[in-house]
This record gives structure tokens, sequence and C-alpha cells, in this order.
């Protein structure tokens, strides 16, 4: 259970401050996780999750009145999610989406493709990519990178090729690592960016264990306790011999320049992956790149997605805002 003081509660809404001591952590986690993590446990663990998740998506959908339809681009699964209306200034726009999920949990369906689609009102095309321990890295990054070589050479099916000037890309957690990955491997080929914006939320970028959040977080503050998230990675998506500071495995340690697209990168005090959203606004910042980090008092992982909480509605009404305003100048490509 999350234990919070009178001063830790006055900087809260009362909907955070009451998420909060209903959270309810596994005992002996860090003694445990080994074993709660091994790939065995995967398909509970999904199970688990799919239960939670399940109701909202479907409450989301239905709320929002969005059109699901299942395509296959590159071989591979997209869920294409479109809201009842679009604005039409956003007409010819769409947003590229990698779900998280600690590599192993997790789908294309997932609140924060559904809500963007909703908030952003823009068609979201969200890629089903092979979760681990069934795919390790860097395959997923792989499938992500080729639906996003077709839509932008070939379009979805029936349709003109995506401008890369009209596309957002968001990716949240894991998705994160996914998407920068992905998008530094386009620049290897050449491939055009997409410079209408890219969101960060909650981004795990270094999964080499660095950070102070990763130490600071860990102690019964997050939603889920630092050792499993660790185990989740390194029994599942770690491939042998890995370095887990090698840049596209850990993109928080690869190059970037002014050109990289506009980013917005969100984050919560008690997030475990906090110091990987600072360092990363450093590191972009530093570089000449347009972005912006938005840090949310008290918030853990993946608040950003709650439908009535504050906070959340607070800080997504930023990044939307951030994505529908001017962009960064320049060409389209990562130096």
């Amino acid at each position: 259970m999350v234990s919070l003081t009178d001063g830790q509660k006055a900087t809260l809404s009362p909907e955070a401050a009451a998420y909060l001591t209903n959270i309810h952590h596994v005992p002996f986690a860090s003694f445990l996780s080994p074993l709660l993590t091994s790939s065995s446990r995967i398909p509970r663990l999904r199970q688990g999750y799919q239960q939670k998740m399940g109701p909202a998506e479907t409450e989301l959908i239905e709320k929002h009145h969005l059109r699901m339809t299942d395509i296959v681009v590159a071989g591979v699964p997209v869920t294409v999610i479109e809201p009842p209306s679009i604005k039409p200034e956003e007409q010819q726009k769409a947003l590229f989406n990698v779900f998280g999920g600690a590599f192993v949990m997790g789908s294309p369906r997932d609140r924060a493709a559904l809500t963007m689609a909703a908030e952003l009102s823009v068609r979201v095309y969200s890629v089903g990519y092979t979760k681990s321990p069934e795919a390790k890295y860097p395959v997923a990054r792989d499938q992500c990178l080729a639906v996003y070589r077709e839509l932008l050479r070939l379009g979805p099916p029936g349709l003109a090729p995506l401008d890369p000037a009209n596309l957002y890309a968001m990716g949240c957690s894991s998705g994160a690592q996914l998407l920068v990955s992905m998008l530094l491997v386009a620049q290897r080929e050449g491939l055009p960016m997409p410079t209408a914006g890219l969101y960060l939320c909650a981004p795990a970028l270094d999964l080499s264990g660095a950070g102070d959040s990763m130490a600071s977080n860990q102690h019964d503050r997050d939603l889920m306790p630092v050792s499993l998230l660790i185990g989740m990675v390194s029994q599942n998506y770690a491939p042998g011999g890995v370095d887990p500071r090698d840049p596209l495995y850990s993109p928080i340690y690869a190059d970037y320049g002014p050109s990289f697209p506009p980013t917005i990168v969100t984050v919560g005090t008690r997030d475990f992956a906090l110091s990987h959203g600072v360092r990363f606004y450093w590191k972009l910042r530093q570089a000449g790149a347009r972005v912006e980090l938005l840090v949310s008092e008290g918030m853990w992982h993946g608040f950003n997605w709650d439908p009535v909480i504050p906070e959340a509605l607070q800080v997504r009404a930023a990044v939307i805002e951030f994505l529908e305003g001017p962009k960064a100048a320049g060409n389209n490509l990562l130096p």
C-alpha cells in the first residue's frame, strides 16, 4: 500500500490521493521478482493486465464512438482507430502509436491510443507488434519500422501514402523505447521523420537500469516495484549478450540533432521513468531540438490516461496544445 503524508496529500487532487492510497504492492517483490517475471509466468501477467484494462478500453471506445479496424501492413497487424469526426485542419494527419507494457503486455487498443484518437481527433495507426518472450529485441522494433516504412511509401491498404509532415508519433513506457529506437534505424535508412510531433509518455529509454528515479522511486512509490519491471525486461526482452547501453537498445545513449521531431515528454515525480524523461529532455535541448518536458507532482507511471484525475486531464491538454502548435523549422531527417 502507498502511504501518503499530509504534506504529500496537500499537493495532490483528492482523486489522485484516493487512487494512490488504494494501490497494493506485491510483498517481497525484490525477492520474488525472478520467479514472478519468468517467461512461464507471462501468460498469467497478461491475463491479469487485460482483465484490469479491458473494461476501461471498451468504455473509451463506446464513450467516444470510436471505430476500430484491424488491417495488416508489411505483414504486421495494425489497429486503425478513428474518431467519429475529425477536425478539418486534422483531416490529412494521423498518429503512429507504439503501445507500452514492459514489452510483455499491452495491446494496440490501449488507453493511450484510444484517448489520443478522441482528444487529438486524428486517425491512429497502432502497431500490433509481437510481444516478449515470444520475440526478443529487436524483433518488435523492426516490425514497427516495417509498418512505418510501408505507411510512408505505399500507405494503408486502399489509401495514399502518409505524409511525414502530417504524421504524429507516440510511444508510452516501453513503447517509447521501441519508437525512438525505430526512428534511429529509420534515419540510417534515410526515411523522413514524423515531423508533426512526437509524444513520449513516461519513456523507458535506458534499459541499463541507470538513473536516480530507478532507485528513489522503487520503494512503494510507483504502481509497480522496479524489481518486477527489470525482471520482465531482463528475462523476456533482452537477447543474450546485448550491451544495455547500446544506443539502439537504450536510446538515451544515442546522438541527436536539431532536426529531431518536435518532442514533448511527460513523467510524474513518482514515476520510475522520471530520470529517463528528464535526461532525454536535456539531451534533445542541448542538441538544439524543440522539446518540452512536463513533470507532474506526485504522479505515477502512466497516470496520463486516467479519465477523471485532474492532473491527467491537465497534462493531456498541454500535450495536445504542444502537438497542435507551431512546428519546428528545418528538414525532416535526423542528422
